[in-house]
């Protein structure tokens, strides 16, 4: 993940600020670093979310005590359930988070997650209760279970768009890039956990019969401290200046800045970031009156509903636009369909099926996916800017398809003999193992940077959600179809996903590259003859002269000229 859509105007005159950009902006700006680090708990649960539930399903007393649940489809609904409530959870944030503010929509996400996990640690077989009524105790076991996991779901998926969106709108410029790159950080961190709190729960009580129902009741509770520690916390973390902006509470928001900041109101850095936001915010405002106005149809919500067509409909009216939400449909599409969530969900399965005989060798062998694709984002973030968005992904799509391949190849040959031939199971969960690493360096998190940056500003944040609707929906159907493709297709599971990850990267070779680009730079990629982002820099540089940005900057120039 990466900040998903804030955007700033274009400064015609720039302020020094603290510190430019790197380690020495982050020790500057260390205020802000914790309080992003800490709303990060966030991204950490999203995280845990994912990895933790693969290791569970291959639990003996979990497969004991829901026995229904041990049918491939019914592993692979229940899994991938959590990322149709997680798509869900995303969509209702953005009402959440412009009705409450940030502080309180991280909260309400926060009450349905805390609800979710607190049914599933608390459940019970269901079919106790309905002895002798045959596929009704199974369906009604299967339906809570669902339940349970759509409410969490809904939960981490609100949240995880919640605390980035607050992180980005609290962080100066000079950081925003490493804040995002944080809360990635943290959800790798979150899956890194998960793997390991499996391997080490799985032997509370033993491995076999005689395992206890701590064993899997302890990982899914742990997550509640965690949350509930956000949930309070962040009501006494400042609100985003940007939302009380938004809500016409401009003294209020200059304090918080402020405060974020730790300098007085009347400090030019502060000063020239509020007039930013307040500049954006009128920007944004204009639009939306203009196209409240070429609504004239209908008053109150049908006027409403009206606006948000003609705002939702910009993106399809001219072919360049369609081309952008295509592009950000199909590289998420690509990032699911090479296989991660497979590896996330289903990691101790596909050990097993590799040779690694018994369920503790197996979660061993996932905690060590956590630990590399931990590592591996790192390089991303020092050295994207420079090798660029396009030949990164596309390296990253030919080296996840060659691991599928070999793996593959590796299983077809040995698959029924893997005892014979332990060497070769090795090579296979290496390259498992080189496959996730592919990944994170990758598709993670720079298909999130892409999608960022190839809308044009009025129409970034719309843009966004149908780009993250594709992730949630493919993650979906990817971990609903993938253990009975593992079942029934077995080593042509790993081909199946090799030749997506050629197609995506094939598909990568049309793409403009986007590192080091302005928005105007976009719209010729994209063929937009209409000069969508040059006629939204015209009106910016408008609204900031009547706001007297330009004016501030160049008295603090004239100040500055005179003390030299």
């Amino acid at each position: 993940m990466s900040d998903k859509g804030t955007s700033e105007p274009v400064p015609s005159h720039s302020i020094p600020q603290k510190a430019t950009t790197g380690l020495y902006a982050l020790i500057a700006e260390r205020h802000v670093v914790g309080l992003a680090s800490f709303c990060c708990i966030g991204g950490f649960l999203y995280g845990y979310n994912l990895g933790i539930f693969g290791g569970i399903l291959v639990m003996s007393n979990f497969r004991k005590t829901f026995p229904s649940i041990n049918n491939t489809s019914m592993q692979g609904l229940v899994s991938s359930i959590l990322n149709l409530g997680a798509w869900l959870g995303t969509i209702q944030n953005g009402w959440a988070s412009e009705q409450m503010g940030r502080r309180k929509s991280i909260t309400f996400a926060c009450f349905f997650f805390v609800l979710g996990i607190g049914l599933q640690v608390g459940a019970r077989n269901a079919a106790y209760h309905f002895v002798g009524y045959g596929s009704i105790a199974i369906n009604v076991v299967l339906a809570i279970t669902w339940v349970r996991r759509f409410l969490a779901g809904f939960g981490v998926g609100a949240l995880s768009v919640a605390t980035a969106l607050y992180n980005s709108e609290i962080a100066p410029t000079s950081i925003r890039g490493s804040l995002g790159s944080l809360f990635q950080l943290s959800c790798e961190l979150g899956t890194l956990v998960a793997f390991w709190v499996d391997f080490g729960t799985n032997n509370i009580g033993g491995t076999g019969d005689g395992q206890s129902e701590a064993a899997w009741r302890v990982p899914i509770s742990l997550q509640l401290f965690p949350c509930l520690i956000l949930a309070v916390g962040i009501l006494f973390a400042p609100e985003s200046p940007r939302w009380l902006v938004s809500q016409s509470r401009e003294d209020e928001a200059l304090q918080e800045l402020s405060s974020l900041r730790r300098l007085p109101t009347t400090s030019p850095e502060v000063q020239v970031e509020y007039l930013e936001i307040l500049g954006q915010y009128k920007f944004q405002a204009e639009l939306e009156r203009e196209e409240r106005s070429g609504a004239t149809e209908g008053t109150g919500w049908t006027q409403s509903l009206a606006v948000m067509w003609h705002q939702w409909s910009f993106l399809f009216k001219t072919a360049a636009n369609r081309r952008r939400v295509l592009v950000g449909v199909l590289v998420m599409f690509f990032q699911q369909w090479n296989g991660i969530n497979a590896v996330l969900f289903y990691a101790p399965s596909i050990f097993q099926g590799l040779g690694f005989t018994g369920t503790t060798t197996s979660l061993l062998a996932t905690g060590v996916v956590g630990i590399v694709m931990l590592f591996a984002t790192v390089p991303t973030v020092i050295y994207l800017d420079r090798v660029g968005r396009k030949p990164t992904l596309i390296v990253g799509a030919l080296i996840m398809g060659a691991c599928h391949i070999i793996i593959a190849v590796l299983s077809g040959l040995y698959e029924d003999s893997w005892s014979f031939h332990k060497t070769a199971g090795w090579v296979a969960c290496v390259f498992v193992w080189v496959f996730s690493m592919a990944f994170a360096m990758t598709f993670g998190p720079v298909a999130w940077v892409l999608c960022s940056e190839i809308f044009p500003l009025r129409a970034r944040s719309k843009g966004l959600s149908i780009a993250a609707s594709s992730n949630w929906i493919n993650s979906f159907v990817v971990g609903m179809a993938t253990p009975t493709m593992l079942k029934n297709l077995r080593f042509g599971t790993y081909i199946f996903f090799a030749c997506w990850c050629l197609i995506g990267a094939i598909y990568c070779l049309t793409l403009p590259e986007t590192s080091g680009h302005s928005l105007e730079d976009m719209d010729k990629a994209f063929g937009d003859t209409n000069n969508t982002s040059e006629q939204d820099k015209e009106r910016m540089a408008r609204i900031n002269t009547e706001i007297g940005y330009d004016k501030y900057l160049q008295q603090q120039e004239s100040k500055e000229d005179i003390q030299a």
